[in-house]
């Protein structure tokens, strides 16, 4: 097996990217399903392909080590099927390519999650996932006052020219504080979400900044991110539930495993499988034409015992490396089977917002 030079990968992965995410996007891939049919099957082969990324090749089931561009489709099929024009070269350029079947990601569900039972006398910050707690932690319910309900991911500093470097923010998703672009600066947020029981009452934070999603899948998004003001009166922890406290900020790479802790799902662990991934993201589960592309993200796929590395809720966990407490991504979407999550390199959203983790 030769050594593949990873400038030679990512140039590969950036042409095919480029070529399939566009067909993608013009079938309307976020919203197809694997079909019954082997025509209709057929007929949507050139349009199925949702994510591009760089990873380990896999052959009958095994993960090997040689690395290679990875296409993601809703739906493989065996090359037999395929016209010419539909089938991705097994290498290109020297290249080896590899073809998975995996859903499209999706961002938080804009339909309502059922809160949690209620019980008395909670003891720890896990089991008060979604409930109010004082003083505020990561890892927990949060969001816009008109979203159902996401996590807060963690506490940290303004680095922008103007702003007052002695407050504290909060930080989440663009989709969980932001509403997609819809929300104003200065907006309440909540803690708990509404979705889980948060009213005014509940009302910690002021949204103070957000990147903006471009959306349309024709210009490229490297994160999905906003921060609140911190009320005055509110007490916070800087540190992140059943994880602790954040003593660096690091880089996602392959085969890392890394874990959150989310307000559906709590703690869970999974592996980096792609550092660099290209896809397109549903941002309304209602409506799979609202589509956004994210370009070089974190690909991470559960791993046992974890059914699910995240579920709808969780957008805004923290993604920390195992054994460390360095903070690597910003997680914000998943399929609905939770079988793999998305994240941003912490690194693009530290440096897009302007900000300095505490």
């Amino acid at each position: 097996m030769r050594t593949v030079k990873s400038e030679d990968l990512k140039n590969v992965k950036q042409t095919l990217s480029g070529r399939l995410l566009r067909a993608g996007l013009r079938g309307g891939v976020v919203g197809m399903v694997p079909r019954l049919s082997v025509h209709s099957a057929v007929a949507a082969a050139g349009r199925n392909v949702h994510a591009v990324g760089l990873g380990r090749k896999i052959v009958e089931g095994a993960e090997t080590q040689e690395r290679c561009v990875r296409v993601y489709v809703v739906q493989k099929l065996p090359l037999s099927l395929l016209s010419p024009r539909d089938k991705i070269e097994e290498s290109i350029d020297g290249i080896p390519t590899d073809v998975i079947e995996s859903p499209p990601a999706f961002a938080l569900k804009k339909k309502k999650i059922a809160a949690a039972a209620t019980r008395e006398q909670r003891e720890t910050c896990t089991e008060k996932k979604r409930k109010r707690q004082r003083p505020i932690l990561g890892g927990i319910s949060t969001a816009h006052f008109d979203i159902t309900a996401g996590t807060l991911s963690c506490f940290c500093r303004s680095t922008k020219h103007g702003d007052d470097p002695s407050k504290v923010y909060a930080l989440s998703n663009n989709h969980v504080y932001a509403d997609v672009n819809r929300a104003a600066i200065g907006d309440d947020l909540y803690q708990p979400g509404p979705a889980d029981g948060g009213t005014g009452n509940d009302h910690f934070a002021d949204l103070h900044r957000f990147v903006s999603i471009k959306l349309g899948g024709g210009v490229p998004n490297r994160v999905d991110a906003a921060i609140g003001e911190l009320l005055p009166q509110v007490e916070y922890l800087p540190e992140v539930c059943t994880i602790g406290r954040i003593s660096a900020v690091g880089r996602a790479e392959e085969d890392m495993v890394v874990r959150k802790h989310g307000r559906t799902t709590g703690y869970t662990e999974g592996v980096v499988t792609d550092e660099s991934y290209d896809a397109l993201v549903g941002m309304d589960h209602a409506d799979p034409s609202v589509v956004a592309l994210f370009e070089d993200q974190i690909r991470i796929q559960r791993i046992p015992p974890y059914p699910s590395f995240g579920l709808g809720g969780d957008s805004g966990s923290l993604v920390v490396e195992k054994g460390h407490q360095s903070a690597v991504g910003l997680y914000f979407a998943g399929p609905g089977d939770g079988s793999y999550g998305v994240a941003n390199h912490i690194e693009d959203v530290v440096r897009e917002l302007e900000i300095e983790l505490l």
